[in-house]
This record gives structure tokens, sequence and C-alpha cells, in this order.
């Protein structure tokens, strides 16, 4: 049996982390979801996506979570929570459910924590030196280089604020991942590889 069959990738922004979850995808041929699981939730919760964002953005007190749990013993309808948390809670069904139809990619979300108690999940979280990822911005995403510094921040800050609103830990935290990779030393395409590699060992 394949050691890992969910591999799910946090990362820094302009790290080149949503690059290393499609190149993994590709190369196993499984789905990779990402704001797709936003889009979902809009979907299933008769909101936008952006709606969801701005939520995400403003309210950062959920600890949402925390109730995955209670979640599982409730069927068909929602506990008695903010609509922050409902939409949340939404993302974190959707994402036990996209687990259970098989092997995946999941790029960001607090996915791994989301799926901490389901086996053969692999957590990775992707970095690079802030030299790296404010070049990437620049070239690669088309971010204004007067710009560049202020956006890195800002969408550090939100993921960092997301995660931990969501799970209650620290985003950078090394014990929260199986792996962390550096991304701007061992480049997008080494990373990629190794978590193939892993995903297709025997365990």
């Amino acid at each position: 049996m394949k050691r890992y069959c969910i591999i799910t990738i946090e990362r820094e922004y302009a790290s080149g982390g949503s690059l290393v979850g499609k190149l993994v995808g590709q190369a196993l041929g499984i789905p990779v979801y990402g704001r797709e699981i936003l889009e979902i939730a809009a979907r299933e919760g008769g909101t936008t996506p952006e709606y969801i964002e701005h939520l995400e953005e403003t309210d950062t007190n959920s600890l949402l979570y925390s109730l995955v749990a209670m979640a599982k013993t409730v069927q068909g309808q929602l506990p008695q929570i903010s609509k922050t948390d409902q939409l949340n809670l939404l993302e974190a069904r959707i994402i036990q459910r996209l687990a259970q139809e098989g092997p995946c990619v999941i790029v960001g979300r607090c996915a791994g924590w989301v799926l901490r108690e389901q086996p053969h999940v692999l957590n990775v979280f992707i970095h690079a030196d802030r030299q790296e990822r404010l070049r990437r911005a620049v070239e690669e995403y088309g971010i204004p280089q007067d710009q560049a510094a202020s956006v890195l921040h800002r969408f550090d800050h939100r993921r960092s604020n997301f995660y931990h609103a969501n799970t209650g830990r620290s985003w950078r935290e090394r014990e929260g991942y199986h792996m962390v990779l550096d991304s701007g030393l061992l480049g997008v395409e080494l990373c990629s590889q190794l978590l193939v590699a892993a995903a297709q060992s025997e365990g």
C-alpha cells in the first residue's frame, strides 16, 4: 500500500507552493484542489468566493476546525454558529469529502489540520527566502516592484491569521508538518519530485 494518498500543502506567498502542488498532481495523475474548495463552498453555501474571502479577512477569532469532530455527528444541518464559522465548517466538510473520494493534493485551506486524524496524509509546508519570493512576485506574478513587499506581507499575514484562527496553531510551526521544503533553495521541480517520491513509497 502506498504510504501517502493525500498531500496537503501550506505555503508562503510567492514560494511556488501552488505550482509544486500542480506538478505533483500531474505526476501522480490525481486531482489538485485549492481555490476550487472555496468555489465549492460558495456554491453549496449560497454565496460567492469573494464574500467568503472577505469574511476570512475580517473575522480572525474562529477556531473553527475544533468543531469538525462535532460536525461529524450533525447530519444535514450546521450548528448555531456565526456565518463565518458555518462557511468554514462547510469547507472542512468539503475537504473531508474530497479526501474520501480518493488520492489528491490539497493546497491551503488548513487541510492538513482538517485531516489530521486520517491515515496516509502527508502535510507539507513550502517556504523560500524573502528575496526569492519578491523576485517571483515581480517576474512571475506580475506584481509591480514597488508593491511587491507590501503584497508579500499582506498575503502572508492573511494566511497566518486564517491558519491560527482555525487551528489555534502557528502557521509556520514546523511540528505541524511532516515535510518543510525551501523552494528557493531546492526549486519547485525538485520539491515536487520529493513529494512524488514520498507519495509513491510503500508503507
